[in-house]
């Protein structure tokens, strides 16, 4: 049976951990793919329901279709009135600010509408290819659709995730005043995904120059590999983010693996128990702290993380 109007209304809202000085939140990074285990029969259905039901259980999400297109402002309306107050939403940067690309057939027709011919025939286009015009009506879609939820006070970081082939540039300071300037007013935080940025060499220029701007270091659980960032805690602002990407190291190391294979993974206690540790610790550092499953294919992040919620709560 459908989730009726009444019981949506009835659910409890989730909220932080107190702990020490912070607030430790507990989220993933998606609400809907993958999470069709996770929702009771007859809140699967219906957009709405499954948002509800999932803030009744976790207090932050992640939005993450917004790495790959530019949503309407009017999803972020609705997703401000299908939540309760208190609710952090964390929005993924579009692709095109950090190096990722962009599907040309995804972006709205008047962005395309600007593309010259050549880069409008292409499957993917990049930044650097990119007119200024261009590259500053994606800024202003992609913030009007963050607008309604900093209204709400419901927003809570903008996060900026450098993939795998963005390795280590000399000028870095400069693009991060740049992302701070376009996002002013914001909270940012920024995610590598390769290990030159953490080097010896560099590392402390990198986490200088986000501490400079506020900007907070996000803590990545990945696999142990050659290229990957290390899980090692840097405090660079007043909140802390740790992103949970699993440790399926085999996938990660394929030619050719897809997103489903690489962050099919799930979490043991055993794994997880230190993390409840250090995001205590953290919690007497920071004002927030942020721990986010983002293994989400056949429902494992919400699995784990409930599992984080109870290591953290039988302290």
């Amino acid at each position: 049976m459908p989730a009726s109007q009444s019981a949506l209304f009835d659910l409890p809202a989730a909220g932080p951990i107190r702990c020490g000085r912070g607030q430790i939140y507990v989220g993933t990074c998606s609400w809907t793919r993958g999470f069709e285990p996770f929702y009771p029969r007859g809140f699967r259905s219906r957009p709405e329901a499954r948002l509800r039901y999932y803030a009744s259980v976790f207090p932050t999400v992640e939005v993450d279709a917004t790495y790959y297109a530019l949503l309407p402002q009017e999803t972020a309306r609705k997703y401000v009135v299908w939540t309760p107050p208190g609710f952090v939403f964390h929005v993924k940067a579009f692709g095109l600010f950090t190096g990722q690309g962009a599907e040309t057939e995804r972006l709205p027709d008047a962005v395309r509408a600007l593309l010259p011919p050549a880069l409008r025939a292409r499957r993917r286009v990049v930044d650097r290819d990119l007119p200024e015009e261009v590259e500053t009506l994606c800024w202003e879609l992609f913030l009007d659709f963050c607008a309604p939820l900093r209204e709400a006070g419901k927003v809570g970081y903008l996060l900026f995730q450098f993939p795998r082939w963005v390795t280590y540039f000399e000028r870095f300071p400069r693009r991060l005043e740049f992302l701070c300037r376009m996002a002013s007013g914001y909270r940012l935080a920024v995610e590598f995904r390769h290990r030159s940025w953490v080097e010896p060499e560099v590392r402390d220029r990198v986490l200088a120059a986000l501490r400079e701007y506020g900007v907070t270091y996000v803590v990545p659980d990945e696999p142990a590999l050659e290229w990957t960032v290390p899980p090692e805690v840097a405090v660079t602002s007043d909140w802390a983010v740790v992103r949970f990407h699993g440790r399926n190291a085999r996938a990660w190391a394929a030619r050719g693996a897809d997103v489903k294979e690489r962050f099919d993974y799930l979490y043991s206690e055993d794994e997880l128990r230190p993390w409840a540790e250090r995001a205590r610790r953290l919690s007497q550092e920071v004002d927030r702290v942020f721990l986010m499953m983002n293994n989400c294919e056949r429902g494992q992040a919400a699995t784990n993380a409930q599992m984080l919620l109870d290591l953290l709560r039988t302290a």
